[in-house]
């Protein structure tokens, strides 16, 4: 059974709804912060460069830490996001987030973890929010 919870807010007047679903289903998939092609990147695992997409998250967490808030630490709003990628490899960071989706679209799980945003969402919800960010991210290329 999938029930409204709460709102993730994306602008003025813009929300994106966070369902909640069956918490006692096995049909979880967890989403790994490093997806793309940066993942297995010995550039990446032994520097101090980040990839695109972990600069990200990182530069959309505004509010408070995800440790503490959650996804609610996060800043989605587009004009968040244009300062979010103003020094990133934009192009990279599309095809990261877009490895995201195809790894959800491949899945038949109903919940998707995701620890880097501290938060389990009702597929249907996290698909909404990664089309938009993907959206808003692809403007600028």
């Amino acid at each position: 059974m999938v029930t409204q919870l709460k709102t993730l807010s994306i602008g003025p007047e813009k929300k994106i709804y966070l369902l909640d679903s069956d918490c006692g289903t096995d049909s979880v998939l967890e989403i790994k912060e490093q997806l793309g092609p940066f993942s297995s990147d010995i550039t990446f695992k032994y520097s101090n460069v980040r990839s695109p997409l972990s600069q990200f998250w990182n530069n959309l967490e505004t509010f408070c830490v995800a440790g503490c808030c959650g996804i609610d630490a996060f800043d989605f709003w587009p004009e968040a996001i244009v300062e979010a990628i103003k020094e990133l490899y934009i192009e990279t960071l599309v095809k990261q987030l877009e490895r995201i989706k195809e790894e959800v679209l491949h899945s038949e799980a109903e919940i998707i973890g995701f620890r880097r945003l501290n938060h389990s969402f009702a597929r249907t919800s996290f698909l909404v929010l990664i089309d938009y960010l993907i959206t808003e991210v692809k403007q600028w290329l």
